[in-house]
Protein backbone atom coordinates (compact mmCIF):
# COMPACT_ATOMS: atom_id res chain seq x y z
CA UNK A 1 0.00 0.00 0.00
CA UNK A 2 1.42 3.38 -1.06
CA UNK A 3 1.53 6.62 0.90
CA UNK A 4 -1.59 8.01 -0.77
CA UNK A 5 -3.65 4.93 0.08
CA UNK A 6 -2.40 5.13 3.68
CA UNK A 7 -3.47 8.79 3.87
CA UNK A 8 -6.88 7.91 2.40
CA UNK A 9 -7.32 5.12 4.96
CA UNK A 10 -6.24 7.42 7.82
CA UNK A 11 -8.79 10.07 6.79
CA UNK A 12 -11.42 7.36 6.33
CA UNK A 13 -10.79 5.98 9.85
CA UNK A 14 -11.14 9.42 11.43
CA UNK A 15 -14.13 10.43 9.26
CA UNK A 16 -16.03 7.25 10.14
CA UNK A 17 -14.78 6.94 13.71
CA UNK A 18 -15.64 8.51 17.03
CA UNK A 19 -17.74 11.67 16.71
CA UNK A 20 -15.91 13.42 19.56
CA UNK A 21 -12.55 12.92 17.85
CA UNK A 22 -13.94 14.21 14.55
CA UNK A 23 -15.26 17.38 16.18
CA UNK A 24 -11.97 17.82 18.07
CA UNK A 25 -9.84 17.55 14.92
CA UNK A 26 -12.15 19.61 12.68
CA UNK A 27 -11.13 23.13 13.81
CA UNK A 28 -7.47 22.12 13.94
CA UNK A 29 -7.58 20.75 10.37
CA UNK A 30 -9.58 23.78 9.19
CA UNK A 31 -7.05 26.18 10.70
CA UNK A 32 -4.14 24.26 9.16
CA UNK A 33 -5.87 24.41 5.78
CA UNK A 34 -6.34 28.19 6.03
CA UNK A 35 -2.69 28.61 7.08
CA UNK A 36 -1.64 26.50 4.11
CA UNK A 37 -3.61 28.77 1.76
CA UNK A 38 -2.24 31.90 3.45
CA UNK A 39 1.31 30.71 2.80
CA UNK A 40 0.71 31.07 -0.92
CA UNK A 41 -0.30 34.70 -0.48
CA UNK A 42 2.72 35.43 1.70
CA UNK A 43 5.02 33.65 -0.76
CA UNK A 44 3.55 35.66 -3.63
CA UNK A 45 4.09 38.97 -1.85
CA UNK A 46 7.73 38.12 -1.13
CA UNK A 47 8.29 36.68 -4.62
CA UNK A 48 6.93 39.86 -6.24
CA UNK A 49 9.25 41.98 -4.09
CA UNK A 50 12.28 39.69 -4.45
CA UNK A 51 11.97 39.49 -8.25
CA UNK A 52 10.83 43.12 -8.48
CA UNK A 53 7.85 42.06 -10.58
CA UNK A 54 5.57 44.77 -11.93
CA UNK A 55 2.08 45.09 -10.49
CA UNK A 56 -0.74 44.05 -12.81
CA UNK A 57 -3.24 46.18 -10.90
CA UNK A 58 -4.51 49.23 -12.73
CA UNK A 59 -7.62 50.28 -10.85
CA UNK A 60 -10.41 50.59 -11.86
CA UNK A 61 -9.63 48.46 -14.95
CA UNK A 62 -8.52 45.40 -13.00
CA UNK A 63 -11.29 45.74 -10.43
CA UNK A 64 -13.94 44.38 -12.81
CA UNK A 65 -12.02 41.20 -13.79
CA UNK A 66 -11.08 40.68 -10.14
CA UNK A 67 -14.72 40.90 -9.06
CA UNK A 68 -15.80 38.65 -11.96
CA UNK A 69 -13.56 35.97 -10.45
CA UNK A 70 -13.94 36.76 -6.73
CA UNK A 71 -17.72 37.05 -6.44
CA UNK A 72 -18.56 33.67 -8.02
CA UNK A 73 -15.66 32.11 -6.09
CA UNK A 74 -16.95 33.35 -2.75
CA UNK A 75 -20.51 32.31 -3.66
CA UNK A 76 -19.34 28.79 -4.57
CA UNK A 77 -17.43 28.40 -1.30
CA UNK A 78 -20.27 29.72 0.86
CA UNK A 79 -22.91 27.71 -0.98
CA UNK A 80 -20.96 24.46 -0.54
CA UNK A 81 -20.40 25.21 3.16
CA UNK A 82 -24.16 25.62 3.53
CA UNK A 83 -24.75 22.30 1.75
CA UNK A 84 -22.26 20.57 4.09
CA UNK A 85 -23.85 22.09 7.19
CA UNK A 86 -27.35 21.13 6.05
CA UNK A 87 -26.08 17.57 5.58
CA UNK A 88 -24.75 17.67 9.17
CA UNK A 89 -21.09 17.78 8.28
CA UNK A 90 -18.27 20.18 7.62
CA UNK A 91 -16.07 20.91 4.60
CA UNK A 92 -13.14 19.45 6.57
CA UNK A 93 -12.49 15.92 5.24
CA UNK A 94 -12.09 14.60 8.80
CA UNK A 95 -15.72 15.47 9.62
CA UNK A 96 -17.71 15.32 6.39
CA UNK A 97 -21.43 14.68 6.00
CA UNK A 98 -22.22 11.01 6.45
CA UNK A 99 -24.22 10.94 3.22
CA UNK A 100 -22.86 11.58 -0.28
CA UNK A 101 -24.00 15.00 -1.50
CA UNK A 102 -24.94 14.81 -5.18
CA UNK A 103 -27.49 17.62 -5.43
CA UNK A 104 -27.20 21.36 -5.84
CA UNK A 105 -23.76 22.42 -7.04
CA UNK A 106 -22.52 18.86 -6.55
CA UNK A 107 -24.75 17.75 -9.43
CA UNK A 108 -22.46 19.73 -11.76
CA UNK A 109 -19.02 19.47 -10.13
CA UNK A 110 -17.57 16.98 -7.64
CA UNK A 111 -15.53 19.79 -6.09
CA UNK A 112 -17.37 23.11 -6.41
CA UNK A 113 -15.74 24.40 -3.22
CA UNK A 114 -12.26 23.99 -4.67
CA UNK A 115 -13.42 25.53 -7.93
CA UNK A 116 -14.51 28.51 -5.80
CA UNK A 117 -11.12 28.59 -4.05
CA UNK A 118 -9.38 28.59 -7.44
CA UNK A 119 -11.51 31.53 -8.59
CA UNK A 120 -10.74 33.36 -5.34
CA UNK A 121 -7.00 32.82 -5.81
CA UNK A 122 -6.98 34.09 -9.39
CA UNK A 123 -9.36 36.95 -8.53
CA UNK A 124 -7.34 38.06 -5.53
CA UNK A 125 -4.17 37.89 -7.65
CA UNK A 126 -5.74 40.39 -10.03
CA UNK A 127 -7.06 42.49 -7.13
CA UNK A 128 -3.64 42.56 -5.43
CA UNK A 129 -1.82 43.05 -8.71
CA UNK A 130 0.43 40.10 -7.92
CA UNK A 131 1.99 38.66 -11.04
CA UNK A 132 3.55 35.72 -9.18
CA UNK A 133 0.25 34.83 -7.49
CA UNK A 134 -1.54 34.86 -10.84
CA UNK A 135 1.08 33.12 -12.98
CA UNK A 136 2.77 30.76 -10.52
CA UNK A 137 1.09 30.28 -7.14
CA UNK A 138 -2.55 30.06 -8.26
CA UNK A 139 -1.79 27.40 -10.90
CA UNK A 140 0.38 25.63 -8.31
CA UNK A 141 -2.52 25.47 -5.84
CA UNK A 142 -4.73 24.03 -8.61
CA UNK A 143 -2.13 21.31 -9.28
CA UNK A 144 -1.66 20.52 -5.59
CA UNK A 145 -5.40 20.13 -5.03
CA UNK A 146 -5.80 18.13 -8.23
CA UNK A 147 -3.24 15.60 -7.04
CA UNK A 148 -4.58 15.62 -3.47
CA UNK A 149 -8.09 14.92 -4.71
CA UNK A 150 -7.21 12.29 -7.31
CA UNK A 151 -4.67 10.48 -5.11
CA UNK A 152 -6.22 10.75 -1.64
CA UNK A 153 -9.73 12.20 -1.40
CA UNK A 154 -11.32 10.14 -4.15
CA UNK A 155 -9.89 6.92 -2.69
CA UNK A 156 -11.33 7.88 0.70
CA UNK A 157 -14.71 8.64 -0.90
CA UNK A 158 -14.67 5.24 -2.65
CA UNK A 159 -13.98 3.55 0.70
CA UNK A 160 -16.78 5.45 2.38
CA UNK A 161 -19.51 5.41 -0.28
CA UNK A 162 -18.49 2.50 -2.52
CA UNK A 163 -20.43 1.93 -5.73
CA UNK A 164 -22.63 5.01 -5.32
CA UNK A 165 -19.53 7.24 -5.40
CA UNK A 166 -18.11 5.39 -8.42
CA UNK A 167 -21.37 5.97 -10.31
CA UNK A 168 -21.45 9.63 -9.25
CA UNK A 169 -17.81 9.98 -10.36
CA UNK A 170 -18.70 8.71 -13.86
CA UNK A 171 -21.50 11.26 -14.25
CA UNK A 172 -20.04 14.43 -12.73
CA UNK A 173 -16.74 16.12 -13.68
CA UNK A 174 -14.01 16.77 -11.11
CA UNK A 175 -14.03 20.58 -11.14
CA UNK A 176 -15.51 22.29 -14.17
CA UNK A 177 -19.23 21.83 -14.58
CA UNK A 178 -20.65 20.62 -17.83
CA UNK A 179 -24.19 21.72 -18.20
CA UNK A 180 -26.58 18.93 -19.04
CA UNK A 181 -28.04 18.96 -22.51
CA UNK A 182 -31.77 19.66 -22.75
CA UNK A 183 -33.58 16.40 -22.24
CA UNK A 184 -30.40 14.65 -21.07
CA UNK A 185 -30.21 12.57 -17.94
Amino acid sequence: MGIFERMAYAIFRIATGDSKKRWFYTPVAGLLFLCFLALFYVAAIYTDKWLNLPSISYLPWTLIPALILLVPGVILVLWTWIQFIRARGTPVPLNPPQELITSGLYAYSRNPMLLGIFLIFFGSAVWMGSLSLFVFYSPLIVLIFYFQITKIEEKEMELKFGQSYLEYKKKVPLFFPFFKKAGGS
